[in-house]
């Protein structure tokens, strides 16, 4: 059975007998109703120093561009329940990567024990995986896994100051490139482009009104010479700026809010473990183009030289069923009765082309959200968990 998102949000309907918020758990006449929402941290950095083979130090110097070197990887996502006494109207959810340019879906299928779950794509560049169960008994497992076969690539387009006219984004005068979503140039959960403390810098960077290729370049600058990296759970934009102080997610955060707050549309990316950013130019043919920038761990900017699964693109989730925003997509459930033990997993596992090495890439989810680094290569050595 698949779950669609009218079977999702009627059931929640039926479950939500009174108002409960993430974390709460509410006494009610047909039972207690269990509900808890957890974001998996980024600030558990797997750092990845480039070793010029598996993770470029430079773009390569042979004239390719576009994306490169793809390579396989098997990748799962799972929910599972095990019971520990009569519970009813269970949902769970949580993060499901999808398809982007530089990350493409070869083979895609949902395992699933005692439940119903599907693949629900909540906006253009996020999805969760849906799992529904009418209820569980003690000593029962409820499980949905999906499980993926990817091609994952590098990303070198040979981006440069000229591949983008100075005009970007209608304003007042009329123009014929096309505009990003407005979604991009806004507010989200945790970043505040109105602060005062963003245009203060803003107002330092951008007094001659440079080229947004130029402008951009000088936000990711500043970063790196003003916000220190701090392993640590994420705060918001004004305290990171506020403190000089930030992991990957502060450091990202704190660029794409000095962008949009400029003008320039801009979203998260959230790999496993960590985080960077992505500005939106168009071309001269006006065609749209999602351009990275890397704002911790890496310096790249305009490109990617390592093989990461995205979990998500963007920073502005609204989830309909929970009536939320919220910046990334969490581990979520909400059932009632007897709360069974739950968990969430996820692995990336590359693999390995016959007679060749896997190499790098192996990452593994926890029980409490982190990731950790898996299998064995050559490039061991360049890494390290926290």
């Amino acid at each position: 059975m698949k779950v669609t998102r009218r079977s999702f949000l009627e059931s929640t309907t039926a479950l939500a007998g009174c108002s409960i918020l993430p974390g709460s758990i509410v006494a009610a006449e047909s039972g207690t109703i269990h509900e808890h929402s957890f974001t998996q941290p980024s600030y558990a950095v797997i750092p990845v120093v480039g070793d010029g083979k598996w993770i470029w130090t430079e773009p390569p110097k042979d004239g390719k561009t576009g994306y490169l070197e793809g390579r396989d990887f098997e990748v799962s996502v799972g929910i599972h329940l095990l019971g520990k006494g009569h519970a009813s109207g269970i949902q769970a959810s949580t993060v499901a990567p999808i398809a982007y340019p530089e990350q493409r879906v070869t083979d895609f299928r949902i395992e699933t024990q005692g439940c119903a779950a599907s693949l629900f794509q909540v906006n253009e560049s996020a999805a969760q995986l849906l799992l529904a169960a009418p209820n569980i008994e003690s000593g029962q497992h409820v499980s949905a896994v999906a499980k993926y076969r990817m091609k994952i690539s590098k990303d070198y387009r040979g981006f440069s100051r000229d591949s983008f006219p100075a005009v970007q984004s209608p304003g007042k005068k009329k123009s014929k490139l096309e505009p990003f979503a407005k979604i991009y140039f806004r507010n989200s959960p945790g970043i505040n482009i109105r602060s005062v403390l963003v245009k203060d810098i803003i107002q330092q960077l951008s007094s001659d009104e440079p080229h947004p290729w130029d402008l951009a370049k000088r936000f990711h600058e500043w970063v790196w010479d003003n916000i220190k990296g701090i392993p640590g759970k994420y705060t918001s934009v004004e305290e990171a700026i506020k403190n000089r102080k930030g992991d990957c997610e502060e450091r990202a955060t704190v660029f794409i809010a000095l962008c949009r707050a400029a003008g320039i549309p801009s979203r998260l990316v959230w790999v496993p473990s960590h985080n960077w950013a992505e500005i939106g130019l168009t071309d001269h043919e006006g065609k749209k183009h999602w351009v990275p920038v890397h704002t911790a761990a890496y310096s790249w900017f305009g490109w990617t030289g390592a093989h990461e699964i995205v979990l998500q693109k963007g920073d502005r989730v609204h989830l309909t069923a929970r009536k939320q925003t919220i910046r990334l997509v969490d581990d979520w459930y909400r059932l009632k009765g007897k709360r069974p033990e739950i968990y969430f997993s996820s692995t990336v596992t590359p693999v390995a082309p016959d007679g060749q090495e896997a190499g790098p890439g192996g990452r593994e989810k926890q029980r409490d959200g982190s990731w950790r680094l898996t299998g064995d290569h050559s490039a061991k050595s360049f890494m390290r968990d926290k």
